[in-house]
């Protein structure tokens, strides 16, 4: 192999729920403030930015895990997710609905180790982070992790300096 020849990196997969980590409770405010509404359409500029930093700067793709997966088909997510600064293109799925496949209880931790298993080499330890701003099943993936306050979400620069550290 030539020295100069470049080896593409593993992909760093982000599962993301929107509500409480882009669609932040203090951006809610600010639009009622500013313009007398708010929509849940018009999600939290900086914790956009945020995401739209990590997923360019580490080789990232973005799984859904938001309950949004059930109202919206990937193509409308990936309009969403375009129409708040971030290319659609790095929205690649979402994780699959174990609820309506199981009659027992169903987490979405459970709903992400299955996309794991079904999408991620196993010959290598997949790069990954959860972010979401509630723990349902998702504790026992330790430091993958990373809890968002719904009031700022991915906002807060010190979750994304966790996400960074595990890259």
């Amino acid at each position: 192999m030539d020295v100069n020849e470049s080896i593409p990196e593993r992909k760093f997969t982000l599962f993301v729920d929107i509500d409480g980590v882009l669609n932040t409770e203090a951006h809610l405010r600010r639009q009622i403030r500013e313009t007398g509404r708010s929509t849940n359409r018009n999600w939290c500029p900086v914790a956009m930015a945020h995401l739209k930093l990590l997923v360019e700067y580490y080789n990232g793709q973005i799984v859904v895990s938001s309950t949004w997966r059930y109202d919206h088909s990937l193509r409308q997510l990936k309009e969403l997710f375009e129409n708040n600064g971030l290319p659609g293109k790095y929205v690649v799925g979402v994780t699959p609905s174990l609820i309506y496949e199981n009659s027992g209880k169903v987490t979405r931790g459970d709903e992400i180790r299955r996309w794991i298993t079904d999408n991620l080499n196993t010959e290598e330890i997949p790069r990954y982070a959860i972010l979401d701003d509630m723990d349902e099943g998702l504790s026992r993936f330790g430091e993958r992790f990373i809890q968002c306050d719904p009031k700022i979400g991915l906002a807060d620069k010190e979750k994304v300096k966790r996400v960074a550290g595990l890259v």
